[in-house]
């Protein structure tokens, strides 16, 4: 039997989160190779539209605003969403862009209509659910997503350090894992290869990378997929 977490407490637990700690201010590598790779030579960027799912305190919109997408986010957590407001504010990117709408709201409920954007982007913000949400999170990735759209995630495998710690609520998804990336942030679910094939099964066409790192002075190990999916 598998034990059900309320959501609305888990969106809360986000929003204390990004209230008392520094986030990260800057875009992951993995991220930029995506983006300049699948869209750096389109000719008017303004005319590609991006949606981050999990968007916290908006590093990655910080990035997709200078370099003149139209941009989008989502977040559980409100604070995060004025965080990220507040810095494209303060370096005037809400006024050069064509396009920025950063929303409060429920990852498995997007407030956007069907086919509305070029590419959705998750950089580890899905795992943090458990499995119900997950689902009814890609479905509405893949609901969202132009035809012939590409979704970009990268998401924790279960090679990571903290899998199979703390307390198992269902398979793959520990709540407080004692170590490891995901220590001290409540829900956790970790990705095998397998069950992300099956995860992305409505996309015509999938592609695995993946980066397999140490931190902590080799102490903590890190095994991150780079998962694109095309509508």
């Amino acid at each position: 039997m598998t034990e059900q977490i309320e959501h609305p407490k888990n969106m809360a637990f986000w929003d204390q989160t990004f209230a008392n700690r520094a986030w990260g201010q800057y875009p992951p590598e993995e991220l930029i190779r995506f983006v300049a790779r699948t869209f750096g030579k389109v000719p008017d960027r303004s005319e590609i539209s991006f949606l981050e799912v999990g968007c916290g305190p908006g590093a990655n919109i910080w990035y997709l605003c200078r370099e003149g997408y139209r941009v989008s986010g989502i977040d559980g957590s409100q604070t995060a969403i004025n965080q990220a407001k507040n810095r494209l504010q303060s370096e005037r990117l809400l006024h050069e862009t064509s396009a920025v709408d950063l929303q409060q709201g429920d990852f498995s409920m997007l407030p956007w209509a069907d086919e509305a954007f070029d590419a959705v982007v998750d950089i580890e913000a899905v795992y943090a659910n458990e499995m119900s949400v997950i689902v009814s999170c890609i479905a509405e990735i893949h609901r969202v997503l132009k035809c012939g759209g590409v979704f970009f995630g990268k998401m924790f495998g279960i090679q990571t350090a903290g899998y199979g710690t703390g307390r198992m609520i269902e398979e793959n998804t520990y709540v407080d894992p004692s170590v490891g990336p995901c220590a001290g942030f409540g829900i956790s679910h970790f990705f095998s290869e397998a069950e992300l094939r099956k995860l992305f099964s409505s996309f015509s066409r999938l592609s695995f990378d993946w980066v397999h790192r140490t931190d902590h002075e080799g102490t903590v190990e890190v095994f991150e997929w780079l998962l694109t999916a095309t509508k």
